[in-house]
């Protein structure tokens, strides 16, 4: 079973990107989209980035929320059918014969930025909620293979390019304690453009930065097995 997964579309800003990416893609069964599919929360534009990827693919599209699609907008978002989101939520789907299961999130950071710091009333007991929620989900999940989606990274170790003293502000190191604990096959995320380590792995599970802007096309994964 061949998965496709991308972030970071930031619709209009890397729709053309993507729908290149796309035509170069081969078949796959599911499509994952790991946050920031718009542009500053202008949730007009979802309809652009189906209608792209319907250009090429008629199947499943999973997705989880990014920081570009604000906590107050989630039910235009979900008005979209094509699309199901996960917000803190997991999910089973059965593609030929394999039971994959989904977990998705925005994910937490370890230290909020000044913009949420400032802004958002109890954001650091928000990321804890978070943090706890993929948690407990992983462990409650059984299936054949086991995929989480965060839009934050769950590691430093895919930050690699970007400004090291803003790590801090893009990944939630906890999650490590949280990969070995529960060991996902899959752990993809996006929000890190500049990143040049686009992988890394702990134990068995695999962790791949998919931001469109970083990799310039759409990161394809066979499951089960993980091979790309």
């Amino acid at each position: 079973m061949r998965v496709a997964v991308t972030a970071d579309i930031h619709c209009p800003r890397y729709i053309e990107l993507l729908e290149e990416a796309l035509r170069k893609t081969s078949n796959f069964d599911l499509l994952l989209l790991v946050g920031d599919l718009v542009l500053k929360n202008d949730f007009t534009q979802l309809g652009k980035v189906v209608s792209t990827i319907r250009g090429v693919y008629s199947g499943k599209v999973i997705a989880c929320f990014g920081n570009e699609e604000y906590e107050q907008s989630v039910e235009d978002y979900r008005k979209e059918s094509e699309v199901t989101w996960l917000d803190d939520e997991a999910m089973i789907l059965s593609i030929k014969g394999v039971n994959i299961g989904i977990v998705g999130s925005r994910g937490a950071l370890d230290r909020p930025t000044f913009w949420q710091r400032t802004r958002v009333k109890g954001v650091w007991q928000l990321y804890r909620r978070r943090f706890n929620a993929v948690d407990g989900m992983l462990a409650g999940l059984k299936a054949d293979v086991v995929a989480v989606l965060t839009h934050y990274a769950p590691t430093y170790e895919t930050l690699e390019g970007e400004r090291e003293n803003a790590w801090p502000e893009m990944a939630c190191r906890g999650f490590q304690a949280v990969i070995q604990r529960r060991q996902p096959d899959l752990w993809v995320h996006g929000h890190a453009h500049m990143g040049k380590q686009l992988q890394a792995v702990f134990g068995k599970t695999r962790v791949v930065n998919v931001s469109l802007p970083a990799r310039k096309e759409v990161v394809e994964l066979d499951l089960p097995g993980l091979v790309t």
